[in-house]
């Protein structure tokens, strides 16, 4: 196992510039539905998600609610969502690369640092921000707020009990 700092400066350089690809619509790649916006996408994955555990309805609607707090004029820019360390090659020329494009989107980079902590196994999603492209003042906040979808999507739909229960007891506790 890779330690999570060598990982994470290990894919800085392949990540910032796979975060430089802009999209023509925000969603999966090919043969899924485009969302007119980012705040669409992710009310449809939340949807998804609460229909798929009902015990988590709640969480997901306070999530959605967020969601609907935050900026949505998104630019969206390809995300790799799956980011893991069996993802990143090395060649022998020493470029990295990354492979298994299969849950790639296009939307907010942050998104993609949130799925990276919740791969990661991370208490506290903070320090993948270390790796991000651009600075931003609302980077910090939006990524708590897609690692917590993210972590809601592995309790929903893990077909892992310990990944479930591991990410249902990470969600925040709300009324």
């Amino acid at each position: 196992m890779v330690p999570v700092d060598r990982f994470l400066a290990e894919l800085a350089e392949p990540l910032t510039a796979i975060h430089r690809i802009t999209g023509t619509h925000i969603g999966r790649l090919a043969g899924a539905r485009q969302h007119r916006s980012w705040t669409d996408y992710l009310h449809d994955r939340l949807h998804m998600y609460a229909r798929a555990a009902p015990a988590l309805r709640t969480t997901a609607r306070i999530l959605r609610q967020e969601v609907e707090a935050v900026e949505s004029s998104t630019q969206p820019v390809l995300l790799h969502h799956d980011l893991q360390s069996g993802h990143l090659l090395r060649e022998p020329a020493g470029s990295r690369l990354l492979i298994d494009w299969e849950l790639a989107v296009f939307g907010d980079e942050q998104s993609d640092l949130g799925r990276l902590a919740v791969r990661l196994d991370l208490d506290d999603p903070t320090p993948v921000l270390a790796i991000a492209s651009r600075s931003d003042p609302t980077a910090e906040g939006r990524l708590h707020l897609y690692w917590h979808i993210h972590l809601l999507a592995d309790a929903a739909l893990s077909t892992d009990p310990v990944i479930r229960e591991r990410a249902a007891a990470r969600l925040p506790r709300r009324r």
